[in-house]
């Protein structure tokens, strides 16, 4: 329940959230693309580690990653503004440099639809009866203190 700023429409309210049930690490990933091809996970690890290397090239030469089946990857900038170009330097202005991933999507022809590849046959269902644990830490929670009775 949302018990933040009471001036909002969403005070009170209740929202989803989703649960996790555990990170899956690059080495995790590796054995299943072993068992789903003829490569071998050391292969898979070797490529894998080469493509963050190469990605982090890529985007630091000012490109747009793409990567067909799973989307983009692209550098943006939280920056201050300046009052004129000659005020504005790179140092003073630009704040943080961060990476926005866009998911590839698919239009479906009749009904228009845009879904994100990352999400089709994604299923949704109750997780459980929700108790909220006064004073559970949200962090490193991957139930962000929610617990089922």
């Amino acid at each position: 329940m949302n018990k933040n700023k009471k001036n909002l429409k969403t005070y009170n309210k209740f929202y989803a959230r989703a649960v996790y049930h555990g990170i899956a690490q690059l080495d995790d990933m590796a054995e299943k693309i072993q068992a789903n091809c003829s490569v071998k996970k050391s292969d898979v690890l070797a490529v894998l580690t080469e493509l963050a290397e190469v990605m982090t090239a890529e985007l630091q030469d000012s490109k747009i990653v793409k990567i067909a089946g799973l989307g983009s990857f692209k550098l943006t900038l939280k920056c201050v503004g300046a009052d004129s170009i000659k005020e504005f330097t790179p140092a003073k202005n630009i704040k943080k440099v961060n990476i926005r991933f866009s998911p590839e999507a698919h239009v479906d022809a009749g009904s228009k639809t845009r879904t994100k590849a990352l999400v089709t046959g994604t299923q949704v269902k109750e997780y459980a009866e929700y108790n909220k644990i006064k004073g559970a830490p949200k962090t490193g929670d991957p139930n962000g203190g929610v617990v089922k009775p």
